[in-house]
């Protein structure tokens, strides 16, 4: 089978556009020829690589998948508002470069979001003679409605309504969680042309050690309550620093944000505001030191807005949180990754504008009363069992490989 991908967002870049990557490799690695529509890389800090500069169309051979990129107007995500133009750009630069590939596709593979993939991919399958399907990572512009981030709006509405007519256009959708698949059956998708492939997790997460991070950052035998990821919009944060300001008086408790993002700026004037000492960013930090990152944790947060549409998301970063060993505790009340989490060994769970459950909950995995230790090791193996990015992405090809 010959399949064109089309994305945004594709490594070298960061984040959960790496599943994609991994997937389409596994495709190539049975026999499938591979092809991936993308852009120039710059996400998420706006930055474009020496090797892609001055350039608005190039390929390139990643493991067996070839890479078509295309100029887009380079965008952080301190930039919601040029992010939204860059994505419009992609949308013109790919279909002006369209017709530098084949003439042919037997399937187009379009990821979402942003909305203007689905466009691109539903385009192209006509162009191509394709079939067409889209994959679901984030409902937009709900997902977008819901945490704040656009307001309702006839731009909105008109957003929604050309989405909702691909859904019906595609040939199949795949989607990353089952609350996403379930609302695509309830807005009018045949059932049957759905599947669920969630993301999973790679081995070196599973298999990770700490890599001597602890000793590189001068955190040496610290309780670390860490969060690793985006600092963005989406995930209420402030709870984070609020429970570090009380427990501020326990020195051997140390909190760490890695990452980047919107709200990084905010979170370091709240930590200056209140003369925390107890509070560490370390910014970006290359992918592959990730898993020793979270190795070095004791415990890993994580936490969303508990708006509707939050109830349906399964952050992907969650598998790589789970195979690192480490107890996590989840700011919301309900939703499907507290399911996932309740299933692989037990969820713990604090109301996300409640900083004083998070300090307990922290509290009781330092003292022990909760066991923390046994309670990763159960995370670990869940993942080891059911979650490994190779089993899903045998799941995704059974499922295309049959339209």
């Amino acid at each position: 089978m010959d399949i064109l991908i089309v994305t945004q967002y594709f490594p070298p870049e960061r984040g959960a556009v790496r599943r994609l990557y991994e997937f389409a490799r596994f495709f190539a690695g049975q026999g499938h020829k591979v092809s991936v529509m993308t852009a120039i890389p710059n996400y998420p800090d706006g930055i474009v690589p020496p090797e892609y500069r001055g350039k608005f169309f190039c390929e390139e051979e990643m493991e067996g998948v070839r890479v078509y990129r295309n100029w887009v107007l380079p965008a952080s995500n301190n930039k919601p508002g040029r992010r939204m133009i860059g994505f419009v750009t992609f949308l013109i630069s790919s279909l002006l470069n369209s017709f530098r590939l084949k003439s042919r596709y037997d399937l187009v593979l379009a990821s979402t979001p942003p909305v203007t993939s689905p466009v691109i991919g539903w385009l192209l399958s006509k162009l191509k003679r394709g079939k067409f399907v889209i994959e679901v990572r984030d409902l937009q512009p709900e997902s977008s409605e819901d945490f704040g981030n656009l307001k309702q709006s006839l731009f909105t509405r008109l957003i929604r309504k050309i989405i909702h007519s691909l859904y019906r256009k595609a040939d199949r959708i795949v989607s990353v969680t089952d609350g996403i698949s379930g609302y695509l059956a309830d807005i009018g998708v045949a059932p049957e042309r759905i599947a669920t492939v969630k993301s999973g997790v790679s081995d070196e997460f599973i298999n990770s050690n700490s890599n001597g991070i602890r000793k590189k950052f001068g955190w040496g035998d610290k309780f670390l309550v860490l969060y690793s990821g985006t600092l963005g919009w989406v995930r209420p944060l402030e709870t984070v620093v609020e429970a570090a300001r009380q427990l501020a008086d326990q020195p051997d408790i140390h909190f760490v944000f890695v990452g980047d993002g919107q709200k990084k700026t905010a979170l370091e004037n709240m930590v200056r505001d209140y003369g925390l000492k107890n509070v560490s960013f370390t910014g970006l930090q290359p992918l592959e030191d990730i898993p020793y990152f979270l190795k070095a944790g004791d415990v890993l947060i994580e936490s969303l807005k508990e708006v509707p549409v939050a109830k349906m998301a399964f952050p992907s970063k969650m598998y790589e949180y789970m195979a690192s060993g480490r107890p996590i505790i989840f700011g919301a009340r309900q939703g499907e990754a507290l399911k996932e989490l309740e299933i692989a060994g037990g969820a713990l769970a604090y109301p996300s504008d409640s900083p004083e459950k998070l300090a307990e909950l922290i509290m009781k995995l330092r003292t022990g009363q909760i066991d923390g230790k046994k309670l990763g090791e159960r995370y670990n193996r869940h993942v080891a069992e059911h979650h490994t990015r190779e089993k899903w992405a045998r799941k995704y090809l059974d499922f295309i490989e049959n339209i």
